[in-house]
């Protein structure tokens, strides 16, 4: 069960690709590293913390997986949203 202002993603990524796809979002300021981020954006406060998940197969084809935990202190639920949708863009990848 997740906390309020809490969202959960399964994200199929290396914590390396997480990290360069995080930065790519352009959030005003992001402090730490895996397994920790902190993040300001207007006055969004956000806290990420990365799991390694369980792989992932499709066919011949294994795909790595983290359980990324996006926990907001603070920040309107518009804004939140907003934050959110961009980092969901920036973690997409190509293939569909």
């Amino acid at each position: 069960m997740t906390q309020p202002g809490t969202v959960v993603r399964d994200v199929s990524a290396t914590p390396k690709e997480f990290d360069a796809s995080l930065r790519q979002a352009g959030a005003e300021r992001i402090d730490g590293a895996s397994p920790l981020y902190r993040i300001a954006d207007g006055d969004v406060r956000l806290e990420i913390e990365i799991a390694i998940g369980p792989g992932r197969r499709i066919g011949l084809i294994r795909l790595p997986t983290l359980i990324v935990t996006y926990r907001f202190i603070a920040g309107s639920p518009a804004s939140q949203r907003a934050l959110l949708a961009r980092l969901d863009r920036a973690m997409h990848r190509g293939g569909g």
